[in-house]
């Protein structure tokens, strides 16, 4: 089992009882973080499914169809003023599917509406800001040995690590239709996220990028798209250079 099919797993059943699981769970801080966030996801989903039966609703279902097959005959029909409907019940309404599509739209592909083509810098910002609780803090101290275990899959290699900014998570990430490289980086102002996209997604390329609190962007390189995302005041320039410069590409 690979990463990116322990974490597509942790989403469907966090509670996988197979050895393979729970030897990748382990594997990392990331992962234990990831599955344990999916744990407390399928805790609040299944807590708000949890609807309780009113008291006496079999007694009255049981009443109304005996009421219904024999009828009194000749019985008054008395109308009773109908009462306005009360507003708490479409507000609990409201807000249950306001929970459950909170709580699961950071798992639906990006966009979620069809009416303009999606950005790779938007599928890239979102990622980064749902990625943030699980890897913030993590220093894996990674490996080149394990950063080329990963871009293998990508056709590319990175030749050395000397004069680099220092490289603390690397794993591959369910992106959009398909997995791309994740990488953080340490920059000067905080946390780079670098992500390697092959070319074929089918998504719309803008070479720079902002929101108003990180800004990126994007580089067509010679076997997928480099698209990195770093604090505004955070110079992406040099890091990209270092990136380039030493990445060989067997495709």
């Amino acid at each position: 089992m690979d990463e990116l099919e322990f974490r597509r797993q942790a989403v469907v059943d966090p509670h996988d009882t197979r050895e393979e699981f729970a030897d990748m769970a382990n594997a990392s801080p990331a992962n234990r973080k990831w599955l344990e966030e999916m744990k407390q996801f399928d805790r609040q989903l299944g807590k708000a499914m949890e609807v309780e039966v009113p008291a006496g609703l079999a007694e009255r279902l049981l009443l109304r169809q005996a009421m219904l097959a024999d009828p009194i005959p000749d019985a008054p029909v008395v109308t009773l003023p109908r009462r306005k409907a009360s507003g708490w019940k479409p507000l609990a309404i409201a807000a249950s599917v306001a929970f459950l599509v909170g709580v699961s739209t950071r798992w639906l592909p990006w966009p979620l509406t069809q009416t303009s083509e999606a950005s790779l810098a938007q599928v890239a910002l979102a990622h980064v800001y749902g990625e943030e609780p699980f890897i913030q803090g993590v220093d894996e101290q990674v490996s080149l040995q394990t950063i080329n275990a990963k871009m293998e899959k990508y056709g590319a290699t990175l030749m050395n690590m000397q004069g680099m900014a220092r490289i603390t998570y690397v794993n591959h990430c369910a992106f959009y239709q398909g997995p791309a490289l994740h990488m953080v980086l340490q920059g000067k102002m905080g946390p780079v996220t670098l992500f390697l996209v092959p070319k074929h997604v089918p998504l719309q390329l803008e070479h720079n990028f902002d929101d108003g609190q990180l800004k990126g962007e994007i580089i067509k390189l010679k076997g997928a798209n480099l698209v990195l995302i770093g604090e505004m005041g955070e110079s992406l320039e040099p890091i990209s250079r270092q990136i380039e410069s030493r990445l060989h590409w067997s495709i």
